[in-house]
């Protein structure tokens, strides 16, 4: 499986991906496979825990600049999946 980062299209530094809930979940570095799926960087990472109560998912993944200058964030145009 080809696999490139997940990168800013501003900034072109790496993205991290970032689920919408009560509060957020995030998911870290991110990949795009070869069949155009973002998933983590990182095969052997844990879930993230969210720490509020009632997290009801709004069931959209943004990706997020990691360039504190630039912080750029977009809705993904490409299906999310955590799983690897």
């Amino acid at each position: 499986m080809t696999e490139q980062i997940l990168i800013c299209p501003r900034c072109r530094y790496p993205a991290t991906v970032v689920e919408d809930v009560t509060g957020h979940l995030d998911w870290g570095y991110a990949v795009i496979d070869s069949t155009g799926t973002v998933r983590p960087a990182d095969p052997n990472q844990a879930p993230p825990t969210l720490s509020a109560d009632n997290a009801d998912s709004a069931g959209r993944a943004r990706a997020c600049c990691s360039n504190s200058d630039c912080q750029h964030q977009w809705r993904l145009r490409r299906p999310f999946d955590p799983a690897r």
